[in-house]
C-alpha cells in the first residue's frame, strides 16, 4: 500500500462509522440508564478521567524514590558511623555537643548519600521499570553499599584523612545502607502497586495485528509488575485481516483505518506492530503517524524465532542494525566465574567420586565383563565434538542392531546395576573429568551426539542455538525432567531459557535440583 493513501491519512469512512456508532451507543446508554449489545468495543475501555502521558508519571515516581533514597541514605551512614563512634569512644561522650565530631558526622552522611545515590543510578536503580523489580532493587542497594564502603576507604587512604577516618565505620554502614534502603524500598513497593499509582504509569497499548507472539507478550505484560503497559485492545491489519484471531477477551477496537481516532478516544500511550506482513511503506507511515502524535511505537519482529533477550539494535555509522548481540554468557566476566566454579567443582567432583566410581565398575564388570568406562563422541559449544566419558551401563554393543538411538523407560539394553546408575546420575560421575578439561560445564545443555545433530537441526527449530554455551552434566531441562525419550521441542525451549536467564543462582538451583528430582532418569 502507499504511504500517500494510507488508511491513517484518509479521513475515512470506517472512522465516521465508529464515531457514529459510539454517539448512538452512548445515547442508549443515557436513555436506558443501561448499556445496550450495541455497545462498542471503545467504550468498555475507555476512561471518564482524563491523565497526564505515563512517562511523565514514571520520571515523578523515579525522581521521588531518589529523593526518598537519599535521605535515608544519609540517615543510614550517620547511624552508621554514629553506632561505630559511640563503641570506640563510649556512648556518653557521643551524646555530648563535640562540635568537630559532630560537623564530621553530618559532613560524610551528606557527601556520602549523594555518592551513594550516584552510584544506585549508574545501575538505573530510578528507572521507572527498575523501581517495579523489587528483587532487582534489593541486588542495587547491596551492590551500591558495598561499592560505597569501598570508595569511603579508598578516600581515607589517598587523603590522609586524619581527624576522623571511618575505617571501621564503613563496614557498619554497609549494614546500615542495605538495611535503610531495602527497608524504605519495601515500602515505596507496596505503595507503587496500589491500581491507581501503577494504572497511572502503565502505557495504554493498542496492538496492531495479532499474532501468538502477541497473547504471549500481553500475559507478560499481566504478570510482570516491571512491564508498565496494559493491552487495551486490537486492530486488524489493513484489509482488516488478523494473522492469528486474538483471543476472545481481547476487544477488537475497530478498523486500521480508525486507528488515529481510537488512540485519542481510549488515550492510548503506545501503539504495537504483531504483524510484520504489510508493506515496508505502510508500516513507515504507521512509524511517522505514532512520531507525529507521540506515540511509543513498538514492533514485534518475526524473524527471530530463538534468544529474544539478546534481541538489541546497534547503531553502526547511523545505520540501525537489529540482532542478538550479546547474552548473559556473552559477558566475560560472567564466563570467568562460570568458568572458575566448574574448576572447583570438577575438582571437588572428582575427589568425592574417587571412592564410587572403582566401586559401580566392578559391579559393571562383574555382571556384563568388559570396558567399564563408556566413550562416546558428543557435540559443545560452538559445534565443537568431544568424547564424553561415563560408566557403561549397557550391555557391549547395545546399538550395534539399531545404531543412535535413545535409552527408552524398561529398555531392555540396561545392566540391571545400569538402571539404578541412570536413576541416580552415579553413571554421569566420569564427566567431572569432561567439565576440568573444559569440554563441558556443570550446568548447561545435555551435550547430544552429532549423528542426531545433523538430524535435529533441520526438524527442530532453534535447536542449535543451544550450542551457543558449553554443554553441561546436569541442566534445566533435566531438572525439569525433558531428558531421555522426551518432547524434544520443549527440551530446546528450556535449554533456552537456561541460555537468556543464565545467573549464578540458576546454576546453583539447578545442581541442587539434580540431586532430588529424578523425573524420567532412565
Amino acid at each position: 500500500m502507499n504511504a500517500a493513501v494510507s488508511p491513517l491519512d484518509s479521513g475515512s469512512v470506517s472512522a465516521k462509522r465508529l464515531a457514529l456508532t459510539n454517539a448512538a451507543s452512548s445515547a442508549s446508554v443515557r436513555l436506558t440508564g443501561e448499556p445496550t449489545p450495541a455497545t462498542s468495543p471503545i467504550e468498555k475501555v475507555r476512561k471518564a478521567v482524563p491523565r497526564a502521558q505515563p512517562r511523565e508519571h514514571g520520571y515523578r515516581l523515579g525522581g521521588q524514590v531518589l529523593v526518598g533514597d537519599t535521605i535515608v541514605a544519609f540517615l543510614a551512614i550517620l547511624a552508621g558511623l554514629s553506632i561505630r563512634e559511640g563503641q570506640r569512644t563510649g556512648w556518653g561522650e557521643l551524646v555530648q555537643f563535640q562540635p568537630n565530631l559532630n560537623t564530621a558526622l553530618l559532613i560524610w552522611s551528606a557527601v556520602g548519600s549523594i555518592v551513594f545515590v550516584w552510584v544506585m543510578m549508574m545501575f538505573r536503580s530510578y528507572d521507572v521499570k527498575s523501581i517495579y523489580r523489587m528483587q532487582q532493587t534489593i541486588k542495587d542497594a547491596g551492590k551500591s553499599s558495598i561499592l560505597w564502603a569501598v570508595g569511603a576507604w579508598a578516600c581515607v587512604g589517598l587523603f590522609g584523612m586524619g581527624g576522623f577516618s571511618p575505617r571501621i565505620g564503613a563496614l557498619y554502614c554497609v549494614g546500615t545502607l542495605f538495611t535503610g534502603i531495602v527497608g524504605w524500598r519495601l515500602l515505596t513497593f507496596a505503595y507503587l502497586l496500589k491500581p491507581q499509582v501503577k494504572h497511572a504509569v502503565s502505557a495504554r497499548t493498542i496492538v496492531v495485528g495479532w499474532t501468538g507472539q502477541a497473547t504471549h507478550l500481553r500475559e507478560v505484560m499481566q504478570t510482570d509488575l516491571g512491564q508498565l503497559a496494559e493491552i487495551i485492545g486490537c486492530v486488524p491489519m489493513p484489509g482488516g485481516r488478523f494473522a492469528e484471531r486474538p483471543p476472545a477477551d481481547v476487544a477488537v477496537l475497530g478498523d486500521y483505518s480508525a486507528l488515529p481516532q481510537l488512540v485519542a478516544e481510549c488515550r492510548a500511550a503506545s501503539v504495537v506492530l504483531a504483524d510484520v506482513s504489510c508493506s515496508s511503506a505502510e508500516i513507515h507511515h504507521l512509524i511517522s503517524y505514532c512520531q507525529r502524535e507521540l506515540l511509543n511505537f513498538q514492533l514485534i519482529p518475526q524473524y527471530f524465532p530463538a534468544l529474544y533477550s539478546g534481541l538489541q539494535v546497534q547503531t553502526v555509522s547511523g545505520v540501525p542494525l537489529l540482532g542478538v548481540s550479546q547474552l548473559p554468557l556473552d559477558r566475560t566476566l560472567n564466563r570467568v566465574i562460570k568458568r572458575g566454579i566448574d574448576i572447583v567443582g570438577g575438582v571437588v567432583g572428582l575427589a568425592i567420586s574417587a571412592a564410587i566410581i572403582p566401586f559401580f565398575c566392578a559391579l559393571v564388570y562383574l555382571e556384563s565383563p568388559g570396558p567399564v568406562i563408556f566413550r562416546q563422541r558428543r557435540t559443545s559449544r560452538a559445534g565443537r565434538n568431544f568424547n564424553i566419558y561415563k560408566i557403561r551401563s549397557m550391555r557391549l554393543n547395545a546399538e550395534s542392531g539399531t545404531g543412535a538411538v535413545w535409552c527408552k523407560q524398561e529398555d531392555s539394553r540396561r545392566l540391571k546395576v545400569g538402571a539404578f546408575m541412570r536413576k541416580t546420575n552415579i553413571d554421569e560421575l566420569p564427566q567431572f573429568w569432561n567439565v576440568l578439561k573444559g569440554d563441558m560445564s556443570i550446568v548447561g545443555p545435555r551435550p547430544e551426539r552429532p549423528e542426531l545433530i545433523a538430524k535435529f537441526k533441520h526438524e527442530i527449530p532453534n535447536y542449535n542455538a543451544r550450542h551457543e554455551v558449553r554443554a553441561g552434566l546436569t541442566g534445566w531441562a533435566q531438572i525439569n525432567g525433558l531428558r531421555g525419550d522426551t518432547d524434544l521441542v520443549k527440551r530446546i525451549e528450556a535449554d533456552l531459557f537456561y541460555l537468556e536467564n543464565w545467573s549464578l543462582l540458576l546454576d546453583f538451583y539447578c545442581i541442587f535440583a539434580t540431586l532430588v528430582k529424578r523425573k524420567n532418569a532412565y
